[in-house]
């Protein structure tokens, strides 16, 4: 069976992590000098409350390259984050080629990160455990990846900035006082999605762009992943309002990694969705 490699800047629920048999490997992370890979949520998220600086790397080639060498298949497809974000898709190639006289490694672009690229890798790990051949799995990630939305809601854009990462999304720095700026993802980077001035408004244009996909793709069901850093109550009522309204195929809801938290900061919370049918 096609086995399914990722790293941790994909959130996955952690039932699906173990029911599909995915590998998730651990991106460096550090406050300063410290190296706190692994650190839980809660720790990792009050620490950044109280001051302190995180800062994460890419995944090691040598790592990818142990990883590959020790599953146990002949065919591996490695899942990861933007390549327009991060250097761990290249790290992934470059280890790719120097296993490949020991196993077949495909290496995806999802173009996205956290939420977003969770639902590709759970979608593609999905279809592995059906017994279908990497042709039908790399099928299935880039279907996924040509429908699914991620639109994030980060009421501090202080920590996206200071990584670099910002991109076009540079626009929404400005007047942001009582102000909730929203993100999502194109051609691999981030675009301003809008500013509300409250969650329920923010919950509404994110339900204005999930009723645009439903028509768009003429679907007849939504998975949804569910994301927040420190407060899942706007989670919560995030799905009910949605269940109200879409037919809900499945719903995840989970604490957005440490790794991810490096660039989204406490407060942050999101969701990414994937029309299904039509």
């Amino acid at each position: 069976m096609i086995k399914i490699v990722t790293g941790d800047a994909s959130d996955i629920p952690e039932d699906a992590v173990k029911k599909y048999d995915i590998t998730i490997l651990k991106h460096p992370l550090y406050f300063g000098d410290e190296e706190v890979t692994g650190i839980s949520p809660e720790e990792f998220y009050r620490r950044v409350k109280e001051g302190e600086m995180p800062r994460t790397a890419l995944l090691p080639t040598g790592l990818l390259v142990d990883t590959y060498e020790k599953l146990d298949t002949d065919t591996i497809l490695s899942i990861h984050l933007s390549s327009k974000m991060s250097g761990t898709y290249n790290s992934a190639l470059t280890a790719a080629e120097m296993v490949k006289d020991k196993v077949k490694v495909e290496v995806f672009d999802t173009g996205l990160t956290t939420l977003g690229q969770g639902m590709i890798v759970l979608e593609s790990a999905i279809c592995a455990s059906l017994g279908k051949d990497i042709k039908s799995v790399k099928s299935k990630a880039e279907e996924v990846k040509s429908r699914v939305k991620m639109v994030l809601a980060i009421p501090d854009l202080n920590f996206l900035h200071r990584s670099g990462r910002l991109g076009k999304g540079k626009a929404l720095l400005g007047a942001m006082m009582r102000i909730i700026p929203m993100i999502t993802y194109s051609g691999g980077e981030i675009v301003p999605f809008g500013r509300v001035r409250t969650e329920s408004q923010a919950m509404e244009k994110i339900k204005d762009e999930i009723r645009k996909d439903f028509a768009k793709f003429k679907a007849e069901r939504l998975k949804v992943l569910l994301g927040y850093a420190t407060d899942d109550k706007i989670c919560q009522e995030l799905e009910e309002s949605i269940r109200e309204e879409f037919s809900i195929e499945e719903l995840h809801t989970l604490q957005l990694n440490p790794v991810v938290g490096v660039y989204l900061g406490p407060g942050a919370w999101g969701i990414s969705y994937y029309p299904m049918g039509g």
